[in-house]
């Protein structure tokens, strides 16, 4: 009874104690918030919910177990068997290693045959040797339909470059004089058959006359032929002309005989 006095004592002492040591000072402002409780509208206790709830999950847990029985078993399939019957064997070092080595084989295998391609891309690949070889213009030609074909414009526009280029190489050549009479004769137009019989008959005719003519010279006399001769020797000129006619007139001048008296005459003068 005294040891609950004595609590009963001590309990106000401490609590005034501890409001003493913690009492504000003057310029501090003391805020005490109380809780608030608001009254639940159902009526339940916390410990009345905790157990509604649990109920609730039992209850659902309840039927999706009902749920889960009333559904007809999947059939598994052949994998599935498989691998179920793999983890229930025990499979030792050796055996895992030998897997290990069939699976890296068997990728090293399909990485070889993606590598090769198909067996169409083996074939030509192995007879790529013994295919005909494109000759030069084959790939010339090959080459060219590869590349961006020109527009219209473009190929005429290159046309015309190519026609400047050759105008200015081609320099204007000189005709001679039969260059220029055959190009004449060409240009003139074709005479007529009776026109071409005329031709060759004046043709003859001429060669006739030529033929007479030749003959004539041919029996010329002497006399002819001698003037004929000194007509085609050199002209004298006017000179040497004068001094053959003095000459001549010397020569034409009869001589007198001299005298006795002419003698003496000469050599007493």
């Amino acid at each position: 009874m005294s040891q609950n006095n004595l609590g009963g004592f001590l309990f106000p002492a401490v609590a005034g104690l501890f409001f003493f040591m913690k009492r504000p000072s003057v310029n501090e402002v003391v805020h005490t918030h109380y809780p608030v409780f608001y009254k639940d509208t159902s009526g339940l206790t916390g410990v009345a919910k905790y157990l509604a709830y649990q109920d609730e999950v039992l209850q659902s847990q309840l039927l999706a177990d009902e749920l889960a029985k009333q559904q007809p078993e999947v059939s598994k399939s052949s994998v599935s068997k498989y691998l179920d019957s793999q983890e229930k064997i025990q499979v030792t070092g050796v055996a895992k290693y030998m897997l290990r080595q069939a699976i890296v084989e068997r990728q090293q295998i399909n990485t070889s045959k993606a590598h090769q391609g198909s067996g169409v891309e083996r074939y030509l690949k192995n007879n790529s040797n013994n295919a005909p070889q494109l000759s030069g213009v084959a790939k010339y030609l090959k080459h060219q339909a590869s590349l961006p074909q020109p527009s219209n414009v473009a190929k005429y526009m290159a046309k015309q470059a190519a026609l400047e280029v050759l105008k200015a190489k081609v320099a204007p050549v000189q005709l001679s004089g039969v260059a220029k009479y055959l190009n004449l004769q060409e240009s003139m137009p074709k005479p007529s058959k009776v026109e071409k019989y005329l031709a060759q008959q004046a043709i003859l005719d001429a060669k006739k006359v030529n033929s007479v003519i030749v003959t004539a010279k041919n029996e010329l006399t002497g006399v002819s032929k001698y003037l004929d001769h000194q007509a085609s020797l050199p002209q004298p000129s006017k000179v040497e002309k004068y001094m053959k006619r003095q000459v001549l007139l010397e020569q034409s001048i009869p001589v007198i005989a001299e005298t006795s008296v002419d003698k003496y005459m000469r050599i007493q003068g």
